[in-house]
């Protein structure tokens, strides 16, 4: 999937999009230094791909936000992985579908087991 954005970057967009709205969350979701999530961060906000507001109750936290930019950018990287995904499945016979789908089950399942466990 062509995009200007890395994995990283496109994964904090996804994670923001759904919910994951401070730099603290982010970066202990992804497991990523302080240093490296601000850096990525600022360069998503100078880039007026996010915007950082104060929180309504607490002031010291400070919420995370696509703008309409961000909204637009994550909408065509979705897009972009839906097409990828499409073609890689349309030379795939459906009886073969249904066993690949049971597997990435079986896949997410096991990985959401030992999520919680760190090294």
């Amino acid at each position: 999937m062509e995009t200007q954005f890395t994995l990283l970057e496109s994964r904090i967009l996804i994670e923001i999009d759904q919910g994951m709205t401070s730099a603290n969350q982010l970066g202990q979701f992804l497991n990523l230094d302080k240093g490296y999530m601000s850096r990525i961060l600022r360069r998503l906000k100078d880039d007026d791909i996010l915007v950082e507001k104060p929180h309504d109750q607490d002031k010291r936290i400070k919420v995370l936000n696509l703008t309409a930019k961000g909204a637009e950018i994550l909408a065509e990287i979705n897009q972009r992985a839906d097409n990828q995904i499409q073609t890689i499945f349309k030379r795939i016979p459906p009886k073969d579908v249904d066993q690949v789908v049971a597997n990435m089950a079986a896949i997410q399942a096991t990985i959401r087991r030992y999520q919680s466990v760190r090294d």
